[in-house]
């Protein structure tokens, strides 16, 4: 079986596509998000739904050339504590609506 490809190295599809970028996100939470300091942060009460960063300027960047970004997250009942946190995080991807 293959490991998991790093997301630096898929980062740049992100960037290059033409209309559309799908994704299907089936993971209950990912170790680099409880490597910030933003985890810790959630995990203690703080409110880091509208934080952007990286991810959310290159967002911003490709939707005002007319393209679209499309997730779909499956989420366990009840969701998971790294689930919670993706789902608040969306929020700031809200923002750049």
């Amino acid at each position: 079986m293959a490991g998991l490809i790093p997301f630096s190295e898929v980062a740049h599809l992100f960037e290059e596509f033409k209309h559309t970028a799908w994704r299907l996100e089936t993971r209950r939470g990912y170790a680099s998000d409880r490597d910030r300091p933003r985890w810790n942060r959630f995990l203690a009460g703080e409110d880091v739904s509208h934080e952007a960063n990286e991810w959310h300027s290159n967002v911003r960047v490709q939707t005002e050339r007319g393209k679209r970004f499309e997730r779909v997250r499956l989420v366990d009942d009840p969701p998971t504590v790294g689930q919670r946190f993706l789902i608040i995080r969306a929020r700031a991807s809200l923002d750049l609506i």
